[in-house]
């Protein structure tokens, strides 16, 4: 039987007396709530970005640019003043956690964006890239090649998607999955090919210990504190 991975000791670093999964706090989209997930101590801060003219842009939804609006759904909201980027999450993040980015967009421009950012803050903490976006990922493979790559799979068509191509692609060293897709077989099916498996977003404790006892790599949360705890009862 193949051994249950772990995450790369370059790339996934554990802390002291500290064992699989890694809990990724979710959505750190702006100052505060990186400042209030940070406080939880996380193993990573997952950011989601998008690429816009000459930075990538930490949010979540989508902007109406020139107008000052973000669409949520079918409500729109007041865009910030000013744009949380990728080296801010980069300064703030410094010796606290690591960076799990995940791309909204930006096939064409955010390789670019991301090796100008990382060689200006030189960052002392490991990134990791997700999108649904495959093509993105490929780019940034391309000029970043330290940038370890999860494919995001949020739908089961997905899910039968990539194991139909994954032996034939060597770029990804794991998904990004929706928990609800990752049954016992499910995983077991990606850890047969020697691929880390994070889930997402898992806010139930009791949901986050089967998940933790079947061998999963990462949790998403918005809960690391709550999840910490639990997993170590």
């Amino acid at each position: 039987m193949t051994a249950v991975p772990t995450f790369s000791p370059r790339y996934f670093p554990p802390g002291p007396g500290q064992s699989a999964p890694r809990l990724l706090a979710h959505a750190c989209n702006s100052l505060p709530a990186l400042e209030g997930a940070l406080a939880s101590h996380p193993d990573f801060v997952e950011v989601d970005f998008w690429a816009r003219k000459d930075a990538l842009e930490a949010r979540h939804d989508r902007a109406l640019y020139p107008i000052p609006l973000l669409l949520a759904g079918w409500r729109l909201r007041r865009a910030p003043s000013v744009a949380f980027k990728l080296s801010h999450v980069l300064h703030h993040s410094r010796d606290r956690a690591h960076i799990f980015l995940d791309f909204k967009n930006g096939a064409r421009d955010a390789p670019a964006l991301v090796r100008a950012t990382l060689d200006a803050v030189e960052p002392d903490v490991r990134v990791a890239a997700s999108s649904q976006n495959w093509a993105t990922l490929r780019a940034v493979r391309a000029l970043c090649p330290e940038v370890d790559l999860f494919y995001s799979i949020d739908v089961r068509a997905k899910f039968d998607l990539f194991l139909s191509v994954q032996q034939r692609d060597p770029l990804p060293v794991g998904v990004s999955c929706n928990h609800r897709l990752l049954g016992r077989e499910a995983l077991q099916q990606l850890q047969a090919r020697r691929l880390l498996v994070v889930a997402y977003t898992v806010d139930d404790l009791e949901r986050a210990a089967e998940l933790a006892a079947w061998g999963v790599d990462g949790l998403t949360t918005h809960r690391v504190a709550d999840i910490r705890q639990r997993l170590a009862t």
